[in-house]
């Protein structure tokens, strides 16, 4: 599903530049669920937004379900982006002014889905994550776990190949974090999806079915869940 071959990266003009990435290759196979761990600056949010191509890399390839997408120009990007991926973010990222069903349906509006198509695919996947009764009600209206939730139900209503996590939890509290990370397991199993998940709880990451682990912006280590 996804594949990296030696991505490096940093910012700032090349005689001071801050080196982010350093070589970094992996080969994730399509349908599990992934977590990237290691301490905050070790480049794992750098890495997701790349694999999300809202970045591109100074060197090294990205591979996509078997399309090289690295060095795609932005308009392509923005059409694989919506074809293939999936984003959960920590921080939710939904419009305060749209209802639950109105904040799903956004991605299927650059489709040319029509509205009555989009209401129906965002009500599907709100009942998937328990929020069939909710539609209407708009983020203020909801807790921190139920936002998520419509998170995820957006992520999905493209039906994605990958699902890029970033935090997921890491606004939430325990027990809202509990059922997040339940329920995107129960999506993974249930969908195929392939999720990759940033995150810094232990527990979650030896939850999924593979870790890796970076520091300094190389990977240190590949574990399987425990």
């Amino acid at each position: 599903m996804l594949r990296l071959i030696d991505i490096t990266h940093g910012y700032g003009p090349a005689r001071s530049r801050t080196q982010v990435l350093d070589r970094v290759s992996l080969v994730m196979p399509s349908g599990q669920m992934w977590a990237l761990t290691g301490a905050s600056g070790s480049g794992k949010s750098t890495l997701l937004n790349l694999i999300g191509l809202l970045d591109r890399p100074q060197s090294g390839a990205i591979e996509l379900a078997g399309q090289r997408v690295s060095g795609i120009e932005a308009s392509e990007a923005a059409k694989v982006r919506n074809r293939l991926i999936g984003f959960v973010f920590q921080s939710f990222h939904l419009l305060p002014r749209l209802s639950a069903w109105e904040n799903v349906a956004l991605p299927l509006v650059h489709r040319g889905i029509g509205r009555a198509e989009r209401r129906h695919a965002a009500m599907e996947q709100l009942e998937r994550v328990g929020l069939g009764d909710r539609l209407h009600h708009r983020p203020e209206e909801m807790s921190g776990g139920q936002r998520q939730r419509v998170a995820i139900a957006r992520a999905l209503v493209t039906q994605p190949r990958l699902i890029l996590a970033d935090e997921p939890t890491g606004n939430l509290d325990s027990e809202s974090g509990a059922m997040v990370m339940a329920l995107l397991r129960n999506i993974n199993r249930e969908t195929g999806v392939s999720i990759l998940m940033v995150t810094h709880d232990a527990v979650l990451a030896r939850s999924c079915d593979y870790r890796v682990q970076m520091q300094d912006g190389r990977i240190i280590q590949n574990a399987t869940g425990q």
